[in-house]
């Protein structure tokens, strides 16, 4: 059932993204990604920050100010490459021009973000430490790093990028639905279809695990598996017993149906050759099953195994810490 869910849900997302490219009218952007220099990108920057002091006075530029930025930058500098995401910058210049409203709350953020690009290429100009790699290379060759990779691997490199056109391809998809109320819907609608689906999925594998109470363990080869029959049956026959006064043999019989009950409700799988002590371990510390199981199974010791006298008040306690177990 998952793995139908999944086969819906993933053609239906993909024909989402055909249609938002070559069915809509919108006019798509110059470039998605803009390799710079960083002269390159402060003038871009200082552009962006002149025309966005101007949008008070002519907020219609606002359209044409976005489609004039990228979706990304690629900042070369003299030692390395940055690249530098206008998601944000790009999205909140849409809202700007669908929003008149909200457009004195959104420019002064867009501004912010600007001034902070420019300090921040501003700090680019200052020369490199020429003696940062050689002190990284002695650090990485302390004893601590010894079992560190220097370098991606060829499969860490194909992962990262994988995810990195994933990530684009949806990032493509959500902003064409983003411009296109149509599809935003229709897309919106799918998601929230595909979410319920799979919360029913988990709910019905959840209730089935629940269900267990019912399911015996079948007998192999004639063994003894607790859960081969029935806690209630135990628990009948316990009773059975204590009606004619063998306590011993009651509690034993009702220690055997709180196993049972917590074998088949799937505490632990079957196995023959568990001891009582071994059956306690497998609960863990945090079980609010653990301290009853502990009390049963050292009332069970001493009737059974060290042959001490049992008397009525033994089994009710026995009773008392199956029905904490759950065996009501």
């Amino acid at each position: 059932m998952r793995y139908a869910a999944l086969g819906v849900a993933f053609p239906l997302l993909l024909a989402l993204s055909l249609p938002c490219g070559a069915a809509d009218d919108a006019a798509p952007d110059d470039s998605d990604i803009k390799q710079v220099s960083l002269s390159e990108y402060t003038e871009e920057l200082a552009r962006i920050d002149v025309e966005l002091k101007m949008l008070p006075e002519h907020p219609e530029n606002a359209a044409s100010l976005r489609s004039s930025i990228p979706e990304e930058w690629e900042l070369k500098t003299q030692s390395s490459m940055f690249e530098i995401d206008n998601d944000d910058l790009r999205e909140k210049l849409q809202r700007y021009s669908n929003s008149a409203a909200r457009r004195g709350e959104i420019l002064p953020e867009l501004e912010f973000s600007i001034e902070g690009r420019l300090e921040d290429a501003k700090s680019y100009d200052h020369p490199a430490d020429a003696s940062a790699r050689s002190k990284l290379e002695n650090i990485l060759h302390g004893r601590e790093y010894r079992g560190v990779s220097k370098s991606q691997s060829p499969l860490e490199k194909f992962k990262d990028a994988l995810l990195d056109w994933f990530i684009r391809q949806l990032r493509k998809l959500f902003q064409a639905a983003v411009a296109h109320p149509r599809v935003s819907q229709v897309l919106l609608w799918s998601i929230i279809g595909f979410v319920t689906l799979g919360f029913a999925t988990w709910l019905y594998f959840l209730l089935r695990r629940t269900a267990r109470e019912d399911y015996s363990y079948p007998r192999e080869d004639g063994e003894f598996i607790p859960s081969s029959k029935h806690w209630q049956q135990w628990m009948r026959e316990a009773r059975a017993e204590a009606e004619r006064g063998d306590w011993r043999e009651a509690i034993h019989l009702g220690y055997w149906g709180g196993i049972s009950y917590l074998e088949s409700s799937g505490a632990w799988k079957p196995d023959r050759a568990r001891t009582p002590r071994e059956y306690l371990r497998m609960l863990p510390d945090v079980s609010d099953r653990r301290t009853p199981l502990d009390a049963l199974t050292r009332r069970f010791e001493l009737t059974w195994y060290a042959s001490q006298p049992a008397s009525s008040t033994d089994f009710d306690f026995a009773l008392l810490q199956l029905e904490k177990l759950g065996c009501r």
